[in-house]
């Protein structure tokens, strides 16, 4: 009888490494992310995730194009009214702008929403990038209300969770939202740097000439 209760044991144990085993390879292999082949963490945001990049795949079955997301990102972040050179920063930090991306944790697409997340912000297609971004960039503008527009607590919650980030007084950061902060401010500061110049260049007026008729 032990015998027997021991092999049961081991064969359960051995299909549940594989299933959980081939869902990381799924999520390396499919959204690029790099989670331990054998981790449990986060494993059902990980199936949801995969659940809902197969349900695109299949409304997407010959074609798949994105339009290119940085013009996507300008355009939300000014129909909601925050910076753009923010979201387009943690745009990339969460990304790499890469549509398809999947993180260890679960999170999808360019903006990296969790399933749960996607849900609450009516996102169906987390895998779209209109879809995405719309809603990523949603979500920063009740962040940006919510902490009156101070971008590193924005740029936290954004990362650790609002829960995790208090409207006022010091913040306590887990050492890797500190790196994100760091990194996705200092990326938004050059990207106004450069933008500055293109607005001053536009609004400029041409010289007129100065030769005679």
């Amino acid at each position: 009888m032990f015998i027997l209760l021991r092999n049961i044991l081991l064969i359960a144990l051995a299909v549940s490494s594989i299933s959980i085993g081939s869902v990381n390879s799924a999520l390396r292999y499919i959204g690029g992310g790099y989670p331990h082949l054998f981790s449990t963490r986060h494993f059902e945001h990980k199936l949801q995730a995969l659940d809902l990049w197969a349900r695109h795949l299949a409304t997407h079955p010959f074609r798949d194009s994105h339009p290119e997301p940085r013009a996507l990102l300008k355009e939300a972040a000014e129909r909601h009214g925050v910076p753009p050179s923010l979201v387009r920063a943690m745009a990339e930090a969460e990304s790499e702008l890469k549509p398809h991306r999947i993180s260890a944790t679960g999170a999808m697409g360019l903006m990296q929403l969790m399933p749960g997340t996607a849900r609450d912000l009516k996102v169906q297609d987390p895998f779209d990038s209109r879809q995405n971004i719309d809603g990523g960039v949603r979500y920063i503008r009740y962040l940006w209300k919510r902490y009156r527009g101070d971008p590193k607590r924005v740029v936290a919650a954004y990362n650790t969770g609002p829960g995790n980030v208090p409207k006022k007084g010091r913040l306590r950061l887990p050492q890797e939202t500190k790196h994100y902060v760091k990194r996705v401010l200092k990326r938004a500061k050059r990207l106004r740097q450069k933008e500055r110049p293109r607005a001053s260049r536009r609004s400029s007026p041409s010289p007129r000439s100065t030769r005679s008729p």
